[in-house]
């Protein structure tokens, strides 16, 4: 069984609606997700399964939910625990998303940069499938942007192209 840094658990469930629009349960806690409290003599993911299924109100659910990954670092917040993000996801041929629940990009738009959001970021990567992708960054020095210079200047580009 692992052991967690803290005791408070914020649950992140990937669930689309009938869109394929990804939205995400959320109890208004002190972080965006459902939130709750662990208790470490027993296994996590199975807390989170049955706390899932008692907000959703669907006790199947239960044994239908995968757990994903905890996600580092620790959720942060002045006059709030510090908090585990801990993701989950529904089988695809479940649509469970409510309309009204929100979207990611909107609250991660709202989040300051620091550890939170540097959090909430892996968990959107995680979900999008692209955690494990590695990305490079490309530099061009100052012939390189010259001559792309140049050559946008001779044919530009064509947005209907």
């Amino acid at each position: 069984m692992q052991i967690f840094k803290t005791q408070a658990l914020t649950l992140l469930v990937q669930c689309f609606d009938e869109h394929g629009v990804m939205r995400f349960p959320n109890d208004a806690g002190s972080y965006f997700g459902l939130n709750m409290t662990i208790d470490h003599t027993l296994a996590v993911s199975k807390q989170a399964a049955a706390h899932l299924a008692a907000f959703l109100g669907m006790p199947e659910v239960e044994t239908q939910v995968e757990p994903l990954i905890a996600i580092e670092p620790l959720l942060e917040m002045d006059g709030s625990q510090p908090s585990l993000l801990y993701l989950m996801r529904l089988p695809q041929a479940r649509q469970l998303a409510n309309k009204q629940w929100p979207t990611f990009a909107p609250f991660l738009r709202s989040l300051p940069q620091g550890r939170m959001r540097v959090a909430y970021n892996k968990a959107l990567q995680y979900f999008a499938g692209a955690a494990d992708d590695s990305i490079n960054i490309l530099e061009l020095d100052a012939e390189v942007q010259e001559r792309l210079a140049r050559l946008m200047a001779e044919r530009p580009p064509s947005l209907l192209e």
